[in-house]
């Protein structure tokens, strides 16, 4: 493709950051009425770039310097910001990073979902600015040396941490431990592990350590338990997976538990290794309470929970519903469901493991269903389940997303259908990233 003319690829130029865009990045114009996108900047900050992709309509740069600082810049306090990709916004006081998430998720709505006048709450924040990951999934390199950590920005790279100022402290503890292991190393026990999954239990002391590796190495996750237990002590077990961690990852072994327990309010979760649980317990605590504040029950609806998970709020509404049923895929998380309801005194509660969109349109004929709590994954619903979910009429329909943009987009889909948004609370579950977690609360008009 031919560049535009008056700007080139490698070219330098000054700009001045205006606003923040979903993803991270800073926005400014050019010249010709182009915008251009910079990633680590600030509104405000007078910047040098360097043009690293031009289009008809718009512009990538990259950061060269700051000519002249943003108020709201800081000095991040990592000094693998920049290179590693986990983190966008550590430049950015935490006070503004609140601000424009919450702007970011108003323009979306606008120009995504073509909605205006959505009532948006200031961010609800669950935790701290720093140390609030109590899950992480580090990515292994095992060239010449051990190579852990998380993927550079927009490369499948290696960024090689000692630390991470985002993780639980028993979480850097098992990074440490596993970077310095000698005698075996760690590409030793295991020639072909390619990630590390790693959680600490909110409240339970526990820390389970998972690994993405080949199935005839199982016989060294024993070695591998006593050596991360004896600098973890809170160490309660060592998981061997194989299979693609993006797709339902296959149990091979395990040494100890294979599990975590997970403390939300005063219930207790059983969480698979393999399965879905929120960045800790204090995150799945704040969405729960929002959710149940929604619901407003009186103890006679029927409930349809989607994409339930291991029943974070399926549990919850159980206890307080006449009827409600979950649906989850993943298999694990759905056992784990099932287990949680039994031991939380919720046995009448049902879970259904299938595809939300291959059962929705049976359930949805065994209505009517006073509510519907719906969690989707990143990509959020597809069109069937929407249409679905529009075609029910259940008078209330309780939305948490972890993306603005596909929350937007279906809230598009959801309100010209016949609902209204009575409230979005935006949840900051990821400081110090453009990520945002948001509870949108429907009422049916029509």
């Amino acid at each position: 493709m031919s560049v535009p003319a008056g700007v080139s690829v490698g070219q330098r130029l000054q700009v001045t950051i205006e606003r923040l865009v979903f993803q991270g990045s800073g926005l400014g114009h050019l010249p010709d009425g182009r915008v251009l996108f910079v990633p680590y900047t600030a509104p405000g900050d007078l910047a040098e770039v360097e043009v690293a992709e031009a289009r008809e309509d718009f512009v990538r740069a990259n950061l060269v310097r700051v000519v002249t600082p943003s108020p709201v810049r800081v000095a991040p306090p990592c000094r693998y910001f920049g290179n590693c990709g986990g983190c966008q916004w550590q430049h950015l006081e935490y006070a503004a990073q609140l601000h424009w998430k919450r702007e970011i998720l108003h323009e979306l709505l606008a120009r995504v979902g073509k909605l205006s006048g959505v009532p948006v709450a200031e961010p609800a924040v669950p935790a701290g600015p720093w140390e609030y990951r109590a899950r992480a999934q580090f990515k292994i390199f095992a060239g010449t040396r051990l190579q852990i950590g998380f993927h550079q920005r927009e490369t499948q790279r290696v960024v090689d941490l000692d630390r991470c100022p985002l993780l639980d402290a028993r979480l850097n503890d098992v990074l440490r431990t596993l970077r310095s292991m000698r005698d075996p190393a760690l590409p030793k026990l295991f020639p072909r592990v390619r990630e590390v999954w790693a959680a600490a239990g909110t409240g339970t002391g526990e820390v389970v350590v998972s690994l993405f590796a080949r199935a005839q190495d199982r016989a060294a996750i024993r070695l591998l338990f006593h050596r991360i237990q004896a600098e973890v002590p809170a160490l309660t077990g060592v998981v061997l997976l194989d299979g693609d961690p993006r797709q339902h990852p296959r149990f091979v072994d395990r040494h100890g538990q294979g599990a975590i327990l997970e403390r939300v309010g005063d219930c207790r979760f059983r969480v698979d290794a393999a399965a879905f649980f929120q960045v800790s317990g204090l995150a799945a605590g704040t969405l729960t309470r929002l959710v149940m504040e929604a619901a407003a029950l009186t103890g006679t609806e029927r409930v349809l929970d989607l994409y339930s998970g291991v029943g974070t709020f399926t549990v919850p509404l159980a206890r307080l519903t006449r009827q409600v049923l979950g649906v989850e895929a993943n298999a694990a998380a759905a056992t784990d469901a099932v287990h949680n309801l039994r031991s939380n005194g919720c046995p009448e509660a049902r879970i259904v493991q299938a595809q939300v969109e291959q059962v929705l349109p049976a359930l949805a004929k065994d209505g009517p269903w006073d509510l519907v709590v719906l969690d989707p994954p990143r990509q959020g619903c597809s069109r069937r389940v929407l249409d679905a979910i529009a075609g029910m009429a259940a008078p209330r329909v309780i939305y948490v997303s972890c993306d603005p943009s596909t929350l937007a987009r279906d809230l598009g889909i959801l309100v010209p259908a016949g609902y209204r948004c009575l409230s979005l609370q935006p949840v900051d579950l990821f400081p110090q990233t453009f990520h945002l977690e948001s509870v949108a609360v429907l009422e049916r008009t029509a």
